[in-house]
């Protein structure tokens, strides 16, 4: 018999992602794995390309057109990937619900926040308007958004981005989802804000026993939120360890840039150092490890063979062939 008590709520396994065109096809997301125990927080990183938000549609079932997914995603024990729209449908929004990047272009300009919050309600419960008009100002009181029966009457673009965003974590809510997306949840809104949305999430991720995918570029906040994390480049996973194993002693270069481009309260004056070049396209990998040509590290037979994910040490996987060689100090 299954063990369902200790089993992940969500698990990936050999997640590849490709899109088709002209010439044929290129893979987009290789071999990604992962699982988000109930009730913690998951943070996956990396630079702008690198697969996390294609990872994060597969998910919900909202892959862009062209694009084909092949692997495993189990949600509570039971495959979702490419599972019938209609079956999709009641689980998206219910049972698993994402906060997109930007609010401005998430929610619909000419409709009230009001209305924005009650779609949801109405559509997977078994609400009347009136138990759906109070429940979305419960929803926004939340939030933390103040007199949300006021704010309810709003459009969006009377709100801050802020409080956008935090409308977009009501919807988010509205029926008490059981894996929360959010998907760099605080792009363009300023630190101070950034923080108090971070904040929120993980609160309410306490108050309701939600699992959480964090997606961001910003290793420092998943420092503050997350237990696991997996660092992405490429569409590749290249580090998959406990936030703390990460911090204490990181096992890949490409996770070692992302810290030393991050400001140290305990290394002022210690000038940054960026990763040089860029995430190359999905069509101009290098052979071999594939961050083996923005990398100091790289020996020749770092472009002979993609190394695979191996455990380093417990629980602390890495995808280099120097991995034990490797020594940081924080």
């Amino acid at each position: 018999m299954p063990d369902v008590i200790n089993a992940p709520l969500l698990e990936i396994k050999d997640l590849d992602i490709s899109f088709t065109h002209a010439k044929g096809g290129v893979k987009v997301v290789n071999k990604v794995a992962f699982s988000i125990p109930r009730g913690a927080i998951f943070g996956l990183a990396g630079e702008s390309g690198s697969g996390k938000s294609l990872t994060a549609l597969s998910i919900m079932g909202i892959l862009p057109g062209g694009a084909r997914a092949e692997g495993s995603i189990k949600f509570k024990g039971g495959e979702i990937l490419n599972l019938p729209s209609e079956k999709m449908r009641s689980i998206r929004g219910k049972e698993i619900s994402m906060v997109f990047q930007e609010p401005m272009t998430s929610l619909n300009p000419v409709l009230k926040i009001g209305y924005q919050v009650k779609e949801a309600l109405l559509a997977h419960l078994p609400l009347s308007k009136k138990e759906a008009q109070d429940r979305a100002v419960r929803l926004l009181r939340s939030v933390m958004i103040p007199s949300p029966e006021q704010r309810i009457n709003d459009y969006p673009h009377q709100l801050s981005g802020g409080m956008r965003q935090r409308v977009m974590i009501a919807m988010a809510i509205a029926c008490d989802p059981l894996l929360l997306i959010a998907d760099e949840p605080t792009t363009a809104l300023d630190v101070t804000i950034e923080a108090q949305i971070l904040d929120l999430i993980d609160t309410l991720r306490a108050e309701r026993d939600m699992s959480v995918l964090l997606i961001t570029h910003d290793l420092g906040a998943i420092a503050r939120h997350a237990r696991t994390v997996g660092v992405m480049y490429a569409g590749r996973i290249v580090e998959l360890a406990p936030v703390e194993e990460i911090f204490a002693g990181p096992k890949h270069p490409y996770t070692i840039g992302l810290l030393e481009s991050i400001p140290f309260k305990n290394k002022r004056g210690t000038p940054l150092k960026p990763i040089p070049g860029s995430v190359p396209p999905p069509w101009g990998l290098p052979p071999g490890c594939k961050f083996s040509d923005r990398c100091s590290f790289a020996i020749p037979a770092c472009r002979q063979e993609e190394p695979a994910l191996e455990e380093i040490t417990a629980g602390h996987f890495s995808r280099c062939i120097r991995a034990k060689e490797m020594r940081w100090t924080l």
